[in-house]
């Protein structure tokens, strides 16, 4: 027997099935939120048991709250820390891949090096206004100031409108401080503002009534591409009136494409992902994870690992000066 001969002898004595990785085991997904509640919890618990079914070996899951540094910690902590074993994943707020972008000091991480499994739902956001507010296209409030609820200023809830202001001439008056997102919606349902720059997923799920009820009037969306149940609400994307305010409004819009994402650390044997990525795969085709979204009211427009990764790609090469340009935009001066 040669040597070459007995080396791979022994590689392939020594390489273990891939059921083997997960069977008995427990697939950790993190999540960077404190505590259960949100659509971050929502969708991954609903993923979650459809997922390992699918996984080789059939791995229990357990969700793991980590919040801290705007969604950074809970990166941060797999990135870092978790074993690169394929036994801990992460499914980070939409933000993870811009925050790198901007230089943010909360990074300890870098996305392109992540090994992304998949994304079974898109992050588009929407602004709506009350219906009792005489505007009903962007233009009209390049005109009309009304007053929109905001959380922080490294919240979307602040740079969106923010960022309009700057970008399109709009006079949204920003009024920040809520303590989370779901007061500043219960401040405009209670009628302390006019307005608010939130997710579509928020409002088909939790605010359905006011769609039907006519309560709200939805102005525009934010993404790359319109939501396919949105097919007639104006794209801001689409408003932009320059080549050079579409790059910077694609730069500003890409945080939507990560939506409810899930990666494994660098370092996770190329065996383990491809594994991991058949299992997402084969959920999103699940007769019963389809319907399960469906009957719990959940957005779903799955991407795949592999396009999920060139979109980070895409959004890292941004050039220099758009970077600047959105963070002089999202100021707020």
């Amino acid at each position: 027997m040669t040597l070459l001969a007995l080396g791979l002898g022994l590689q392939f004595a020594r390489a273990q099935p891939i059921e083997d990785t997960f069977r008995g085991k427990t697939v950790k997904i993190v999540l960077p939120v404190p505590s259960a509640g949100g659509d971050r919890a929502l969708y991954t618990l609903a993923f979650a048991p459809f997922f390992a079914r699918h996984i080789p070996g059939n791995p229990s899951i357990q969700p793991v709250f980590m919040g801290g540094a705007g969604g950074s910690a809970a990166v941060n902590y797999v990135y870092n820390v978790a074993a690169q074993d394929g036994l801990t994943l992460v499914t980070p707020l939409t933000g993870v891949v811009m925050t790198q972008a901007l230089g943010d000091e909360s990074v300890r991480y870098d996305v392109s090096r992540m090994h992304w499994i998949g994304r079974t739902s898109d992050a588009t956001r929407i602004f709506f206004v009350s219906s009792k507010v005489g505007a009903r296209v962007l233009d009209d409030f390049r005109r009309k100031e009304v007053v929109i609820g905001a959380v922080s200023r490294a919240s979307e809830t602040f740079s969106n409108p923010a960022f309009i202001n700057k970008v399109f001439g709009t006079k949204f008056k920003i009024v920040s401080g809520y303590q989370s997102a779901s007061k500043a919606i219960l401040a405009f349902d209670v009628g302390e503002t006019e307005g608010i720059f939130t997710t579509w997923v928020d409002v088909s799920t939790f605010h359905s009534e006011w769609l039907t009820n006519g309560k709200i009037r939805l102005i525009l969306q934010i993404g790359l591409t319109k939501n396919p149940t949105l097919p007639d609400l104006p794209l801001l994307l689409d408003l932009a009136e320059n080549d050079a305010d579409r790059q910077l409004v694609t730069f500003m819009a890409s945080g939507s494409q990560m939506g409810q994402s899930f990666a494994a650390p660098p370092g996770t044997p190329p065996a383990v992902v491809a594994a991991l990525r058949r299992a997402f795969e084969d959920t999103m085709k699940d007769p019963g994870f389809i319907e399960k979204m469906r009957a719990s009211r959940l957005q779903f427009n799955p991407m795949s690992g592999e396009r999920l990764a060139q979109a980070v790609v895409r959004t890292l090469g941004a050039p220099k000066t758009v970077i600047a340009r959105y963070k002089a935009a999202v100021a707020g001066d």
